[in-house]
């Protein structure tokens, strides 16, 4: 033994190997480079977006009371017909707003990671502004740049708590 060096390098699997160093079959290699595409990367995200949308909304929605006014300005209160037609829309308003911002939101970051040559810790705060201020500048833009500062923060955060 050396002192203070290894007898071996570090181990780095080719990617044509697992990390038990057997082979990856054809199939494998394929479904990886599906996964790591970005175009599934964007689908994927926009998908679980909706359905986050979708479970919000309809949380919003059963908290919310909506107080029906009949037309001659009687409060009235709706059927049941009503509150499920009011579930449902929100439901999915709310699910195409997050599947919009998780979409923007991973396709930026992928175009980012694949522009710069590598994953690290700045492709999330970055592609958090750009989703951001592209979303806020539709109000203005100071709303624009409140929003970069807000998703990029928040996308510091989650990388934070999840690494």
């Amino acid at each position: 033994l050396r002192k203070g060096k290894p007898l071996n390098g570090p181990v780095r699997p080719h990617k044509w190997m697992d990390l038990v160093g057997q082979r990856k079959t054809g199939q494998e290699l394929t479904i990886e480079r599906a996964m790591e595409s970005c175009t599934f990367k964007t689908g994927i995200s926009s998908v679980i977006g909706y359905g986050l949308g979708i479970v919000l909304g309809l949380f919003t929605a059963g908290v919310e009371s909506n107080v029906s006014v009949g037309p001659d300005s009687q409060i009235r209160e709706q059927t049941v017909r009503e509150v499920f037609r009011d579930l449902r829309q929100r439901g999915h308003s709310y699910g195409k707003n997050f599947a919009l911002v998780g979409a923007m939101f991973a396709c930026t970051e992928c175009a980012l990671e694949t522009v710069r040559g590598k994953s690290d810790n700045w492709n999330s705060p970055m592609s958090g502004c750009i989703t951001g201020g592209v979303l806020g500048l539709r109000a203005g833009v100071q709303a624009g740049v409140l929003g970069c500062a807000g998703f990029a923060a928040f996308s510091t955060a989650i990388d934070y708590y999840l690494r």
